[in-house]
């Protein structure tokens, strides 16, 4: 920087200003201290530098899976705005192991991150525990999506999962569809999930009653689908509409529907969740209810930068609302009044 300083003829403030892009510096200052950035070769030491502020510029982030088409839109949410607001992206992959997310958890508390950005497929005590005492400790910690409020001091960021499914079911109930079967999420000992509830409950406004055996175990993978899908089909009497928990679930109903010698939708209707980029391109493409990724990835962000400019901000739980995106897997039963006959 010494070197930077004296061949742009400024002073070392001068310099930091410009590398941390701060105002008060005029343009022609700036373009001349980058140019001789550049001539020598110059790179900045953030540990350094986090050092002497005290803070890091480095944000952890967790995911159970980056084979999973819906984290990739999230991260890059996240990525973007800490790129914006001059942060760095530690991204940890946890092949949606508990083990290796607690020990993801303490590698990143050990590297001084600023803060913490998470997510799981599997809510137990010792990922809330672990992530509570990130919180407890000043690291700004996000959840994202949650559907569990986590205490006061870890902010939790979802998408309305009940209306989502509140939506979608609405949607086959009125190209009307009698007996609509649902692939339900990994079970939850906390609470019925949200998508389950507004399965059932959308039909309850209707006066309809689900019977149990439309609502079978299911999980978030193309193989989940298709074993769920399969114990729907064999009943004596099979739903004409299949809801799946997620997209890859619906993909992989898709799939065993056509195994099966049916169509989809003249056989078998099938509506998703998430809305992965992937679903407009199936064949055929998918109905879904649109969870906006790239803004919960941004605002997950955000929430964490608020929380560590001011710490004594409550914890918030931010929802964001849902969108039904209708596409051609999704139809009435054939002889449906008013629908194919």
């Amino acid at each position: 920087m010494d070197d930077v300083a004296r061949a742009a003829r400024v002073s070392k403030q001068t310099v930091s200003a410009v590398i941390n892009n701060k105002s008060g510096i005029s343009e022609k200052t700036r373009i001349r201290v980058r140019e001789i950035i550049a001539r020598l070769d110059y790179q900045p030491n953030l540990l350094a530098g986090s050092l002497r502020a005290q803070r890091s510029f480095t944000v952890g982030v967790v995911i159970p899976s980056i084979t999973n088409p819906f984290y990739p839109e999230l991260v890059r949410g996240i990525e973007d705005e800490a790129q914006r607001q001059g942060y760095s992206v530690f991204l940890c992959n946890a092949d949606e192991n508990s083990e290796k997310e607690i020990q993801y958890l303490d590698l990143l508390r050990r590297h001084r991150i600023a803060g913490l950005v998470a997510a799981t497929i599997r809510v137990n005590k010792a990922w809330t525990e672990a992530l509570k005492s990130l919180a407890a400790q000043g690291v700004p910690v996000v959840f994202v999506p949650s559907t569990h409020k986590l205490g006061d001091q870890v902010i939790c960021i979802m998408a309305d999962d009940e209306e989502g499914f509140i939506k979608a079911t609405d949607h086959l109930l009125d190209l009307g569809h009698e007996r609509i079967g649902m692939i339900s999420p990994p079970p939850d000992s906390r609470k019925q999930s949200p998508r389950l509830s507004g399965f059932l409950k959308a039909h309850a406004r209707r006066g309809k009653k689900v019977t149990p055996e439309l609502i079978v175990p299911g999980g978030w993978h193309v193989a989940d689908g298709q074993q769920s899908a399969a114990r729907l089909l064999q009943l004596s009497r099979p739903p004409t509409a299949i809801v799946a928990p997620n997209d890859m679930a619906a993909i992989g109903a898709i799939i065993k529907i056509k195994e099966l010698g049916r169509r989809v939708p003249e056989d078998v209707a099938v509506v998703g969740y998430d809305n992965i980029a992937i679903a407009e391109w199936y064949d055929p493409a998918l109905t879904t209810v649109d969870q906006p990724h790239y803004r919960m990835g941004q605002r997950a962000m955000q929430a964490m930068l608020d929380r560590l400019k001011d710490p004594n901000e409550p914890a918030e739980m931010i929802k964001f609302d849902t969108t039904l995106i209708v596409r051609r897997s999704s139809g009435g039963p054939v002889g449906a009044k008013g629908y194919r006959l």
